[in-house]
C-alpha cells in the first residue's frame, strides 16, 4: 500500500496513527483529513490504497459514508478507526463495504497488525470480530436479541440513537444525517418501540448496559 489517508478530527490520532504507519510501512505517503467533505475532497483528487476512517467526526458519523466513498473510489481499502463498540458497529460497517474495524482503545501496535493484514490479506477481523461473526452464524436472531436487543436495530436506527443518546434533539439529529425532522421522529418512535423504552434515560441505560460507547 502506497497512499494511505487518515480521516479523524482529532489531530493527536492522526499524529499517533501516522507514526505507526510510517513504522510499518516505510514507503507509505501518508495524507490526512479532519472532516467528511476533506474526505470525498482528496478521494476525487488521489487514488488512495487504503483509508483509516473514524466514524464519529464532523460529516461522516453514519453508516452510509462507507458506500459513498466506495461510489467515489471502488477498490480503496476502509479500515474503521473507532471508540464505538465492535460488539454493535463492526459487523455493520464491514457488511456495508469496509475490510476491518479497529477500536481505538486497543494498543497502537494492533493497527499496525491490522495493516499488515489488509495488505497480505484484504481484510482485518480482530478476534473479538470474529466471534461476533461466530455468533451471527450460529444463533438464531432471537438468540442474538436476548444477548443484546440492540441488534433489533437497523443501521439507520444505530445511527439516530446514537446521537439521541448524546442529548441531541430531533432538530439537530435531523441536520446532522441530512433527514427531515418528521422522519427522525419515525425514526426515534421505532427504536423505542424496538428497544421497549419510553424516554431518552432509559435509552441511555439500554446503550450503557450493551454498548461499550
Amino acid at each position: 500500500m502506497k497512499k494511505i489517508l487518515i480521516a479523524d478530527d482529532h489531530g493527536i490520532v492522526r499524529l499517533g496513527a501516522s507514526v505507526i504507519i510510517k513504522e510499518t510501512l516505510k514507503k507509505a505517503e501518508i495524507f490526512q483529513a479532519e472532516n467528511f467533505d476533506e474526505v470525498v475532497e482528496k478521494l476525487k483528487l488521489e487514488e488512495f490504497d487504503l483509508l483509516l476512517l473514524d466514524i464519529n467526526m464532523p460529516g461522516g458519523n453514519n453508516i452510509r459514508v462507507v458506500e459513498e466513498i466506495l461510489q467515489i473510489q471502488p477498490a480503496i481499502k476502509i479500515l474503521i478507526f473507532s471508540s464505538y463498540d465492535e460488539s454493535l458497529y463492526a459487523l455493520r460497517y464491514i457488511e456495508a463495504g469496509a475490510v476491518g474495524y479497529l477500536n481505538k482503545t486497543t494498543a497502537m501496535a494492533e493497527l499496525s497488525h491490522a495493516i499488515l493484514a489488509i495488505q497480505e490479506r484484504g481484510k482485518y477481523m480482530s478476534s473479538n470480530v470474529q466471534d461476533l461473526y461466530v455468533q451471527k452464524l450460529t444463533q438464531s436472531k432471537s438468540e442474538l436479541t436476548k444477548l443484546n436487543p440492540l441488534v433489533r436495530l437497523s443501521n439507520r436506527e444505530v445511527d439516530v440513537a446514537k446521537q439521541l443518546i448524546k442529548g441531541l434533539g430531533i432538530i439537530e439529529v435531523s441536520g446532522l444525517l441530512e433527514l427531515s425532522p418528521s422522519t427522525v421522529s419515525t425514526y426515534k418512535s421505532r427504536i423505542f418501540e424496538k428497544l421497549n423504552v419510553s424516554n431518552i434515560p432509559e435509552l441511555i441505560e439500554l446503550f450503557r448496559i450493551h454498548s461499550n460507547n
